[in-house]
C-alpha cells in the first residue's frame, strides 16, 4: 500500500493536515529474517485544501543497503467526516521503485479512496480502496484497507488494520500509540504479519510522527 497516514496505519484515513501546516512521520522496520527498512515521509498543506506527502524508503539486506522505493502523492478531502456519517477523501500519487529490472522511474500511478467513519468519541474506522498500475508486472492491481484505532485515554490509542491487493494474501497490524506532545508529537510500535506468508512478511514497526505548530 502506497499510500501513508496516521501512524503507524498504513490505511488511509479521510483527512489531511491545516493549511500552513507540515508533519514528518518516520519509522523503522524489522524483519524476522534480519532486513530493515527505514522510511522517511514529509508532508505539508500549503493551500487549496489539499496535503501533498513524498516518501522514501533504504533497506539494509544481507549487509548491503539502497534505497528501494519512493513515492510522492496528494490527498484531498471530498466530505469532511465530523460533518457527515462518512468522511471521504481522494489520493492520487506516482510510486518509483529503482531496484526494478525495467520501469524504474515515477512511472507506476495509483488511486485511491479512504473513508472514515467516527464509531464512537473516542473510535474511527477507516475504509481503503483503490487502483495501482504495476508497470514493472504489466498489470493493474485493486488496493485496500479496513482499520480501526480507539483511543483508551488522551495519551494512549490502540489500533489494529487489514489490507492487501487482490492476488495476494493480506497484511495484518496490531498496534499502539503514545502521544508524546499533544498535536506536535507521536510515537508508536506495531506488529505487522500476513496470512500464510513467510519471515520476511513478519515485522516489528518503530516509529513517530512530529507536527510543526
Amino acid at each position: 500500500m502506497p499510500a501513508e497516514a496516521g501512524r503507524p496505519l498504513s490505511t488511509e484515513d479521510a483527512s489531511v493536515l491545516e493549511q500552513g501546516r507540515c508533519q514528518l512521520e518516520a519509522w523503522v522496520d524489522r524483519t524476522r529474517d534480519g532486513s530493515t527498512t527505514a522510511w522517511a515521509v514529509p508532508a505539508c498543506n500549503f493551500g487549496l485544501g489539499i496535503e501533498w506527502q513524498v516518501g522514501g524508503a533504504r533497506t539494509r539486506e544481507g549487509g548491503e543497503s539502497g534505497f528501494r522505493e519512493a513515492y510522492m502523492q496528494g490527498k484531498r478531502v471530498v466530505l469532511e467526516p465530523d460533518a457527515h456519517p462518512v468522511g471521504v477523501g481522494v489520493v492520487a500519487g506516482l510510486i518509483r521503485r529503482p531496484l526494478n529490472q525495467t520501469h524504474r522511474g515515477w512511472n507506476n500511478p495509483f488511486v485511491l479512496i479512504p473513508l472514515t467513519h467516527h464509531l464512537t468519541q473516542a473510535t474511527l474506522v477507516h475504509g481503503n480502496i483503490g487502483w495501482i498500475r504495476d508497470r514493472e508486472g504489466n498489470r493493474d492491481l485493486t488496493i485496500w484497507g479496513v482499520a480501526i484505532e480507539t483511543a483508551l485515554s488522551p495519551k494512549w490509542a490502540v489500533v489494529a488494520e487489514a489490507l492487501g491487493e487482490n492476488r495476494e494474501r493480506p497484511f495484518f497490524r496490531v498496534g499502539a500509540r503514545w502521544t508524546a506532545i499533544p498535536k506536535h508529537l507521536d510515537l508508536d510500535l506495531s506488529a505487522v504479519a500476513r496470512s500464510g506468508g513467510t519471515r520476511s512478511d513478519r515485522l516489528i514497526s518503530l516509529g513517530f510522527t512530529y507536527a510543526t505548530p
